[in-house]
């Protein structure tokens, strides 16, 4: 397990934090709101090769192509498979598990918050059922 001690009032923290603040590319968008969930519950940034390094939509495509020779769901496999989190059944994530959601305008990277999955939304953090998930990773 590579939840920190006290995880739990830090993921709260972390929800509160994220609750309202807008979409913004290379900001708050919808990989990095969730690594800084994961940022607060592990002590690990899982985006820390990312961070700063684009501003738009297709900046940050290009470094998901960069990292991992695809989009999401490759960079989603890398990194999970880096840290050593492994996949499980999506309908058993449990709070503070990663995941891939399937939203409105395509998959996304959400966090589990026990009932639902987090992901960034246009206005802040949206929640979505349990079983929009597609993926999950034990955290």
């Amino acid at each position: 397990m590579t939840r920190l001690p006290k995880w739990e009032s830090r993921f709260a923290d972390w929800q509160k934090a994220a609750f309202g603040r807008p979409f913004s590319w290379g900001e708050s968008d919808c990989c990095l709101t969730v690594c800084d969930g994961l940022l607060a519950i592990t002590g690990i940034d899982p985006a820390a090769s990312f961070r700063g390094n684009y501003k738009a939509k297709r900046g940050a495509y290009a470094a998901l192509k960069r990292f991992a020779g695809g989009g999401l769901v490759e960079t989603v496999e890398k990194i999970t498979g880096d840290l050593g989190w492994l996949e499980v059944p999506r309908l058993t994530a449990r709070r503070g598990d990663v995941g891939l959601v399937d939203t409105e305008l395509g998959e996304a990277l959400a966090i589990c918050t026990g009932p639902k999955w987090a992901v960034q939304g246009e206005h802040g953090l949206v929640f979505l059922s349990i079983k929009s998930g597609l993926r999950a990773w034990r955290v």
